[in-house]
């Protein structure tokens, strides 16, 4: 089962395999390294789609929109759970929980990183990460990275990225803890514009992606992005973007929304 965390070669360019669904014989991903140079930003990767790769892209009723579908007889993948590290410094931090832990980022595909990105299908490894945490083993990452910025403004960003605990600094390096439990999301049979205030009444899966929260009204906020993980419950977010009717629920995603923000800081 290839998905979100998973990476692959293809065209002599590093993608990244976002989300869960992908149709048979396809996996929906983004270059992640192109020409030499990191994509860290969403809009980046879809504009280099866009202009270089247009023949990929394919409107999937699963996800609402077009996304690039790269073909796997073409494509070399890169398996998280198979990548053997050599580096002790992932391997120490790998030690502290139990069962299969993958890594991703540029672990995956090179022997050089700047920073610590795993993969893990166990929602208890955020238990885990919490103990660390308390522990003073890990400690909140606060440093941000201007090329990560988009959809959210910097302080929002940087707010949220200090308070959570799937990601942070272990022995001075960062990390990323990306836990990865999939859900059937059902089909898009419609989609509008959104512009308004939500509050979330209701963490429902806040840890693992895709986070799901229940808001106020009635719609439900997703995403695959781990900015968006570890939302508290009365958290209010100000989101410009788009509601996709669903077969299954109204699902505004957070991933495709053109602005969000916390709605306490604009006051």
């Amino acid at each position: 089962m290839i998905i979100e965390g998973y990476m692959l070669k293809y065209a002599n360019i590093i993608w990244a395999v976002k989300g869960c669904f992908h149709p048979e014989g396809f996996v929906v991903a983004v270059p992640r390294v192109y020409n030499g140079k990191k994509i860290k930003k969403m809009n980046e990767a879809l504009k280099i789609v866009k202009e270089k790769f247009t023949s990929l892209l394919r409107y999937v009723p699963e996800i609402g929109f077009e996304v690039p579908l790269i073909p796997l007889k073409d494509a070399i993948i890169l398996d998280p759970f198979s990548k053997e590290v050599n580096d002790e410094l992932p391997r120490r931090f790998i030690s502290y929980f139990k069962g299969k832990i993958g890594v991703t980022g540029s672990l995956l595909y090179s022997n050089k990183y700047n920073d610590i990105d795993l993969l893990s299908f166990d929602e208890s490894h955020y238990i885990t990460l919490k103990e660390l945490r308390e522990k003073g083993i890990t400690a909140p990452l606060n440093k941000t990275n201007l090329n990560e910025i988009e959809i959210l403004e910097e302080k929002d960003f940087k707010t949220l990225k200090e308070k959570r605990v799937l990601e942070g600094v272990y022995q001075g390096k960062p990390y990323t803890f990306k836990i990865v439990r999939c859900v059937d999301f059902g089909y898009v049979t419609d989609k509008k514009e959104f512009k308004g205030v939500v509050k979330i009444t209701k963490a429902i899966k806040p840890y693992s992606l895709p986070v799901i929260y229940l808001t106020d009204l009635g719609y439900y906020l997703t995403s695959f992005r781990i900015r968006f993980a570890e939302l508290k419950e009365g958290t209010s977010l100000y989101v410009v973007g788009i509601l996709l009717k669903r077969d299954k629920f109204l699902d505004l995603d957070l991933d495709i929304a053109k602005e969000v923000k916390l709605y306490e800081s604009r006051t």
